[in-house]
């Protein structure tokens, strides 16, 4: 009777992993699978092992895009790499697409593996994903690492120039492709009173020449409860091209106590001591 509950269980959450394969990155040997969620099935890959970090990938972007960055990151995690929806090796629902039911599959993932804690690494796409997982999902959420993201897809939080180029997603052939760049045309639309309730600590990244502006991530930083500020000087917005090795190490940061310095905490014990205060 037990066994028989938690089939019907599985059944109903449609939560299933089917046809693993092993696969290998850079010799390091991994393996793929694929979880069915609600509307879709969501591809996944998982290499190394130890503490989990969960990557995240940006628009168009797919698992293999992060390849060349697992053989770095395989000694200190077990790297989990998934293609979101209509992304990569994971279906594509004939709905449009939208980030809420993005992060409803990256959570559906997190459940399934079952970690109590994740380490993030979301970039655009993926950092999105990995705010919204912040204040929706943060009970397995140990920190992040949150790059290129935005809250709004309009010239308030992205420059001109991209925000005409992603309304152009109708003149766009392939269907797939199509129906990418039109999300970006439409979403996010994430509150900036949600972002004051991500209870985790991240590390904000951006580059100086990025398509977020640069005020935009400031309105974020500025936000966030717990949080550091890293601008990656000449740098656009594909910085996992631009700066591998710094990414890397921000990444293995994330196995450290959050911790956050005040300098004006140290200027007030200087006057304490000068002044005689």
């Amino acid at each position: 009777m037990k066994n028989r509950t938690i089939w019907l269980l599985g059944c109903l959450f449609i939560m299933l992993e089917i046809n693993a394969q092993e696969i290998s990155v850079g010799g390091i040997e991994g393996n793929r699978a694929y979880l069915e969620v609600p509307g879709a099935k969501i591809s996944y890959e998982l290499f190394g092992e130890g503490e989990p970090l969960l990557i995240l990938h940006g628009n168009g972007g797919s698992a293999s895009s992060r390849h060349q960055l697992v053989p770095q990151l395989a000694d200190d995690f077990q790297v989990i790499l998934m293609d979101s929806r209509c992304h990569g090796n994971s279906s594509c629902p004939a709905k449009d697409l939208n980030y809420q039911d993005m992060a409803e599959d990256v959570h559906a993932l997190m459940e399934h593996l079952g970690h109590n804690n994740y380490r993030i690494w979301g970039h655009s796409d993926g950092g999105i994903l990995g705010l919204i997982l912040g204040y929706r999902f943060p009970a397995r959420i140990h920190s992040m690492l949150i790059s290129g993201a935005n809250l709004r897809p309009d010239s308030t939080a992205l420059h001109g120039p991209l925000v005409a180029f992603v309304e152009r997603y109708a003149e766009i052939e392939d269907p797939k492709l199509r129906k990418q760049i039109k999300l970006m045309a439409f979403h996010p639309n994430i509150p900036i009173e949600k972002i004051e309730e991500v209870k985790v600590p991240v590390l904000l990244m951006v580059g100086d020449r990025d398509a977020v502006k640069m005020e935009h991530t400031l309105e974020i930083f500025k936000a966030l409860p717990q949080a550091n500020l890293c601008i990656l000087p000449g740098t656009t917005h594909f910085i996992s091209n631009e700066r591998p090795s710094q990414l890397i190490y921000w990444i293995k940061q994330l196995k450290q106590p959050f911790s956050s310095p005040s300098t004006i905490e140290v200027a007030e014990e200087m006057a304490k001591m000068l002044f005689k205060e």
